[in-house]
């Protein structure tokens, strides 16, 4: 009872903490603008750590060190290439965005895309997928919650009990404050989770069961040396897949590309667009790390693809005292809440905005409390996904990243090509939708894609390229039929 009651005082002064800020996030007299947007002036340092702590979440704390235990080192350098390029798309979309949304007032991404190319069904269906594939993401993050408080409380916590925590509080400072609230929260997450997992990774290595970085590396080579090496599974095609799949998919998110137009200024952006590459690849290092090095933990058996996602509370169990346990727990829910937080507010905006008001007209004195009222039943969603998860934590991202990406040649085309048509990018859209479905479903009864169509390719290439292709193949067909039918 004791170790529940250590466990509890620990949580309950982060969460404290994390309602306080979103308190104090809230403005006295706050409109759509505000609500949704924080009336675009957020500081460079705010955004970039918004940007970071939005994008780690369960996937970063969770699957990253599941992943690396089941795939060693080689996991860490197809994540760090991928994820420094996303600087690159921060400047390429950030900054357009960011721009139009300031000129003509875009809060959504739906909005952007509707308003560009003026189509109403090009902005609803764009941002249904965004809905569709967010969902199973966000339902990562109470599971994460979950994970860990019912293994480092021995089971005292139950699983479902530690992701209806996480929800219920998450609820309560985004209903208050919004954008402002979200983004001053993930300040404080961002620095709490970092600081916490750099600390309790050196106290790891310091344990004297583990005898230092150099002692662990050794014994990890005489027991499992493809640790070390790039296995089978990691081709060229699969390390440049996911290369390319993350700065792609990365500003497709909804949470993402929202925050794109926060920002007081483009400077901001292009403070953000270096910071993230310099910064985050050195930050996957303490995830990966505890993954690897958890192959020289001492199991009755090895750990199963489901089972490793629980190798970061076990190393916790196994080499931490209980209140440090605690302490490190709280940073990884801070992770899961700065994504979970930021995807439901996001979510939260395109029905408010785009989705319902092409049923029935909303008025602005409605948005709000439309908009809280869809918090709370996102939220819910979430959890309900999160009760009986069907995969790891990182097939379930890998999925949803595939879907989102479809948007991508979309979102470039209505940003940079003025020739583009809607009716070309609903065909692109549905048709990698498509192939994404068919992959999952491929996935779930057991047949394997045909070698044939992925070339040894993570299945997200070829859809994307396929995506590509549709889209410029429509775009050349409807002009010709529009010259013709001018002549």
């Amino acid at each position: 009872m004791s170790d529940l009651i250590t466990i509890g005082i620990v949580l309950a002064v982060y969460l404290v903490i994390s309602i306080g800020i979103g308190i104090y996030g809230r403005s006295k007299e706050i409109n759509s603008d505000e609500y949704f947007v924080a009336s675009r002036k957020i500081s460079p340092l705010v955004l970039f750590c918004t940007l970071a702590a939005t994008n780690f979440s369960a996937f970063f704390f969770l699957g990253f060190a599941g992943a690396s235990y089941r795939a060693g080192w080689g996991f860490y350098g197809i994540m760090a290439m991928g994820t420094s390029l996303v600087g690159l798309s921060i400047l390429l979309l950030g900054i357009p965005i960011y721009r139009l949304g300031k000129e003509k007032g875009y809060i959504t991404p739906p909005g952007l895309i509707a308003g560009e190319t003026n189509s109403k069904f090009l902005g609803w269906i764009y941002g249904s997928v965004l809905v569709i594939f967010t969902l199973p993401y966000l339902a990562t993050q109470p599971m994460g919650a979950g994970i860990l408080l019912e293994a480092i409380s021995g089971g005292e916590i139950p699983y479902f009990t530690g992701a209806a925590l996480l929800t219920s509080v998450m609820i309560v400072y985004l209903v208050l404050g919004g954008m402002k609230s979200s983004a001053l929260t993930d300040v404080f997450q961002g620095v709490l989770m970092f600081s916490i997992l750099a600390i309790f990774v050196s106290g790891f290595f310091l344990h004297e069961d583990i005898g230092g970085f150099s002692e662990a590396g050794q014994k990890l080579w005489e027991d499992k040396p493809e640790k070390f090496v790039r296995e089978g599974n990691f081709t060229w095609e699969i390390i440049f897949s996911y290369t390319i799949l993350w700065p792609i998919t990365v500003p497709m998110f909804p949470q993402l590309f929202s925050r794109f137009y926060i920002a007081e200024n483009e400077n901001a952006l292009r403070t953000t667009a270096w910071l993230y590459p310099t910064v985050v690849p050195i930050l996957f290092l303490f995830p990966v790390m505890i993954g690897v090095y958890g192959n020289i933990v001492e199991f009755n058996n090895p750990l199963t693809r489901t089972e490793s996602d629980n190798i970061l509370p076990i190393v916790l169990t196994e080499y931490a005292p209980l209140w440090a346990g605690a302490i490190v727990c709280v940073g990884a829910i801070a992770a899961f809440m700065s994504t979970a937080d930021s995807q439901i507010l996001a979510m939260s905006s395109i029905i408010t905005k785009d989705g319902l008001p092409t049923v029935k007209e909303i008025k602005d004195e409605d948005e709000k409390f439309i908009g809280r009222l869809l918090i709370i039943i996102l939220a819910i969603i979430g959890l309900i996904l999160a009760y009986d998860p069907p995969d790891t934590i990182f097939d379930i991202v890998s999925q949803a990243f595939t879907g989102l990406a479809v948007l991508f040649p979309t979102t470039v085309a209505v940003l940079y090509w003025d020739r583009v048509k809607a009716n070309s990018c609903i065909i692109s859209i549905v048709v990698g939708e498509i192939l994404v479905g068919c992959s999952y479903w491929s996935a779930k009864t057991g047949n394997a894609i045909p070698e044939w169509f992925t070339q040894g390719f993570h299945i997200s290439t070829p859809i994307i390229f396929i995506t590509i292709l549709t889209l410029w193949i429509s775009t050349l067909i409807e002009e010709k039929l529009a010259n013709n039918a001018r002549s």
